[in-house]
């Protein structure tokens, strides 16, 4: 697996490369400084999946994603950040984060969580998952007796749904599977509807409290 770490201090770099490389020997770790140098590495390399801090000094906080995201619809982009209130979590998520790493966790902390994404896990600090339940479906809060609403959605649909909680964009979708914009809007209209979530936020939200993996 190929993963491309996009921050602009080099000791942070280094410590988290030496953390991928603890959870498997298959992994690449790719490094840039600037979502310039990154763009240079995705067109010659093909990368699974992106570690992008929200912190580089040529753009702040979530404009970082947006401008990323702009250009790159295709790659899973996992985000870390030095701030983890749930205002910044969201908004990561509604830019097409497919998951939100705090920088301030613990080495083991890290290592969990990023080998839980890798393994197709959706990963949010549990400081959300436990105070943001307000909206979701019954069976996705604690306590309750079943735990997979996707597990209701059609064949077309989970290809669907999985796509969309990997941050690809309506666009990027509609060209994978060669339908129109339009016929992924109404998936994803019924995919919202069938497992109680109103936007992409809260169905990441729900993906990741029910425990569904992205393949």
């Amino acid at each position: 697996m190929n993963i491309l770490l996009i921050d602009d201090h080099a000791l942070f770099r280094e410590g988290l490369r030496l953390l991928l490389n603890k959870i498997g020997t298959d992994i690449v770790v790719y490094e840039s400084e600037t979502l310039h140098s990154a763009r240079g590495v995705i067109k010659k390399t093909q990368i699974d999946i992106i570690l992008l801090d929200l912190g580089l000094t040529e753009s702040r906080g979530i404009e970082t994603l947006q401008l990323f995201r702009a250009t790159i619809d295709t790659i899973p982009i996992v985000v870390l950040s030095g701030e983890q209130d749930s205002t910044t979590i969201r908004m990561a998520i509604d830019a097409g984060a497919v998951g939100f790493i705090p920088k301030t966790h613990t080495s083991e902390q890290l290592i969990a969580a990023l080998r839980f994404m890798l393994s197709g896990g959706i990963y949010l600090p549990s400081t959300i998952l436990h105070l943001d339940r307000l909206g979701l479906p019954q069976q996705v809060r604690p306590g309750s007796s079943s735990t997979d609403p996707f597990g209701k959605l059609s064949a077309r649909q989970l290809e669907i749904a999985q796509m969309m909680l990997q941050g690809y964009t309506n666009k990027a979708i509609a060209q994978r599977l060669d339908i129109s914009e339009g016929t992924v809007k109404a998936h994803i209209s019924a995919i919202f509807q069938i497992i109680g979530a109103k936007n992409r936020v809260e169905a990441v939200l729900v993906a990741a409290k029910s425990g569904f993996k992205v393949k």
